[in-house]
């Protein structure tokens, strides 16, 4: 800054260059809605990404995977649970399709294919 740049001018040089904020704060915290989640059981699914592929609705695994946005082993997991138990499956449809809170997680029952 040049010597004696302050004392020259306008004493009201800086007001354009000034601005006003005005905050609002909310006076009570607001709870946002908890959003109900749902599950799908693991063997509705699995009869239904099989009856995509019996119904030629898609070609093969491959293409179900690439329509779902999933890896192909994935679709591949969930078929074969249909390769569980016929007892284990008739249990799992009584649950019904959505499920309201996570009863049985499709990775345990795919344990439970091949340890017969």
């Amino acid at each position: 800054m040049p010597k004696g740049w302050l004392l020259s001018g306008s004493p009201d040089w800086n007001i354009d260059r000034t601005f006003v904020s005005i905050f609002y704060f909310l006076q009570k915290s607001t709870k946002a809605n908890k959003i109900k989640r749902t599950y799908r059981n693991p063997i509705f699914l699995a009869k239904e990404y099989k009856e995509m592929i019996d119904d030629n609705k898609v070609k093969n695994q491959a293409d179900l995977a690439h329509k779902l946005g999933i890896s192909r082993a994935r679709v591949t997991q969930i078929i074969n649970l249909l390769k569980l138990d016929k007892s284990i499956i008739d249990k799992l449809e009584q649950i019904g399709d959505p499920m309201d809170k996570k009863v049985i997680s499709e990775r345990k029952l795919r344990k439970n294919i091949y340890q017969n």
